[in-house]
């Protein structure tokens, strides 16, 4: 029973921790496809690996591509819509 718990709790701490990588790679990517300063950006999470990102009237979908854990990781951001202006 404790292998369980640490076992699941492992799984969160390493989802958790690739949750956050996937946000910041968008985060690094959508500023300068809605040609917005970073701070003006809101990044939710709509799916697994796909963000929703707006930010200065503007609208974008992302989706997650490669590996976005483990060293050397190659975590691509890839916008999956039309900028929504308006």
């Amino acid at each position: 029973m404790k292998f369980k718990l640490i076992s699941v709790g492992a799984a969160v701490l390493v989802l958790g921790g690739c949750a956050s990588l996937m946000k910041e790679t968008v985060s690094k990517r959508a500023p300068f496809d809605l040609n917005c300063d970073a701070g003006s950006i809101t990044i939710q999470q709509l799916g697994y690996r796909t963000y929703g990102v707006s930010g200065c009237d503007k609208r974008a979908t992302y989706v997650l591509q490669g590996p976005c854990s483990g060293p050397g990781s190659q975590c691509l951001a890839v916008m999956n819509s039309n900028v929504d202006e308006g």
